[in-house]
């Protein structure tokens, strides 16, 4: 019996260690184009402003710039050019989510502990916190379409995000781009 237990406990933590906080959602139509982009534009805080809410700082705007920059660059990607093939823009939403667990043993919302003999009501463990939704999109240039999104999720902290997680974000969310 035990090594059935452990083999489903490896299967349950394997599974949830699978799951990836990125998302990305292409266009399949325009998939060989996407393949082949060369140049690339980042709209700025200000082309950004008419037409989105800015939640981000400047020097987290400054991070992520570069850090898109960098990772695109690495793919062989140019960004100083009189015609690119693609803008980038990036945008954040927030919201809060609430979590409940239930810390009591036996049928709600009436518990008894079998050896003292007295019931008491259960413990609920309501916790409230902000998950951060991080959205690089890809527009073409030419067409002025949404033709790939990339998204990471993930529960916000208190202080804004250092180089290397930006960083560390960007490229995971950019691993999947170009398609191919």
């Amino acid at each position: 019996m035990k090594p059935i237990v452990s083999l489903l406990l490896l299967a349950t933590l394997l599974l949830a260690g699978c799951v990836s906080p990125t998302t990305v959602d292409y266009d399949r139509a325009s998939a060989a184009k996407i393949s082949n982009y060369q140049c690339f534009v980042i709209d700025s805080r200000e082309t950004r402003s008419n037409y989105q809410d800015i939640v981000l700082s400047p020097i987290v705007d400054r991070r992520i710039e570069q850090a898109i920059s960098r990772t695109l660059q690495a793919k062989g990607m140019q960004q100083d050019c009189p015609e690119p093939d693609f803008r980038i823009t990036f945008n954040t939403i927030t919201k809060t989510k609430t979590e409940v667990n239930d810390l009591g043993v036996g049928p709600t919302p009436f518990r008894r502990y079998p050896y003292y003999g007295y019931g008491r009501f259960s413990q609920l463990d309501i916790n409230q916190y902000e998950e951060g939704t991080f959205i690089i999109d890809i527009i073409d240039q030419a067409s002025k379409e949404l033709v790939w999104r990339g998204t990471y999720t993930k529960r916000l902290g208190w202080s804004a995000p250092n180089d290397e997680e930006v960083q560390m974000i960007v490229e995971e969310i950019l691993a999947s781009f170009p398609p191919y």
